[in-house]
């Protein structure tokens, strides 16, 4: 090759790269911003309020890609558009069922940034393994109509719709446990509630969990969750969402007896999450789940 060539090559790609303007390496919008407030509603100065107070952005308007992002893109729920004629009802619960049992100061520091009011939130079922036959199966599914989650500095509440003033006593219960578990579960995430080291004494190691389907009260867990990967900080946002659904006298009822807590371990962790929640944080779970639902 010519040393002529070799020069005209080489202007050819510098003229190139002084070519591309700055829009062309421009990454895409952020789809995760947004107008606030996102209306002019009663219920959008109320929301306004809110986050002049605690500093957390309430949304009714967004799609399901901007609620999935993250860094991981490994969210394990989807959601649902909130039907915006039940927005007021959906603040209103959030407020009356969460909000009024913290103080000011905690409360700003266990929300996060964003925190979303869908129509419907949905988790994310997988599981390979055996079933109660013992036969290789792989299932993969998404379970509709849960109350509340946490994800990746955000949270959500999944009754913005005409189908929170039709939950039973019981159903209004658990979405207040669940709701409330949500947004302690964000504060552990961000290192403002700890997991105490007795609870995580009482999670189950080395267990043979071939036998695991239809068993999992035996380990001490209230809820089927992949027991190779459940961490402490699940298994305690888990309690606490009992915990606050309901008094002791009847989470001992469903959770405690000698034929579900074979282990003894679901009592010996109950008392643990109440007694720590209370001494350190001032947080009474017991209260919480003596206090009324507020529709």
């Amino acid at each position: 090759m010519s040393k002529k060539t070799l020069t005209f090559i080489v202007m050819t790609i510098l003229i190139g790269i002084a070519s591309c303007s700055e829009d062309d390496i421009t990454p895409s919008a952020d789809n995760r911003l947004v107008q606030f407030p996102q209306g002019n509603n009663s219920y959008d100065a109320e929301i306004l309020q809110i986050y002049e107070h605690y500093g957390t952005q309430m949304l009714y308007r967004f799609n399901d890609a901007m609620f999935r992002w993250q860094i991981t893109d490994r969210l394990g729920y989807v959601s649902r558009p909130a039907d915006e004629s039940c927005v007021a009802a959906a603040v209103k619960f959030v407020k009356d069922n969460c909000f009024s049992f913290y103080r000011e100061d905690s409360l700003k520091a266990y929300l996060p940034y964003r925190f979303y009011l869908a129509g419907d939130l949905g988790r994310l079922f997988e599981y390979s393994g055996l079933d109660a036959a013992g036969n290789n199966v792989s299932v993969k599914d998404t379970i509709w109509h849960v109350a509340a989650a946490n994800g990746y500095a955000n949270l959500c509440f999944g009754l913005a719709s005409p189908r929170l003033a039709t939950l039973s006593d019981d159903s209004l219960r658990l979405a207040k446990g669940e709701l409330n578990a949500a947004v302690l579960a964000n504060a552990i995430g961000q290192g403002n509630i700890q997991v105490p080291a007795a609870f995580t004494k009482e999670m189950v190691g080395n267990v043979n969990w071939y036998n695991y389907i239809g068993s999992y009260n035996t380990y001490g867990l209230l809820e089927y969750i992949d027991a190779k990967t459940i961490t402490p900080a699940q298994d305690f946002a888990i309690f606490l969402k009992y915990l606050i659904a309901y008094p002791s006298e009847v989470f001992e009822e469903k959770f405690t007896t000698k034929a579900f807590d074979t282990s003894g371990r679901i009592a010996r962790k109950a008392v643990i999450v109440r007694n720590w929640m209370l001494s350190e944080y001032g947080i009474d779970l017991e209260t919480m789940a003596r206090t009324a639902v507020v529709r």
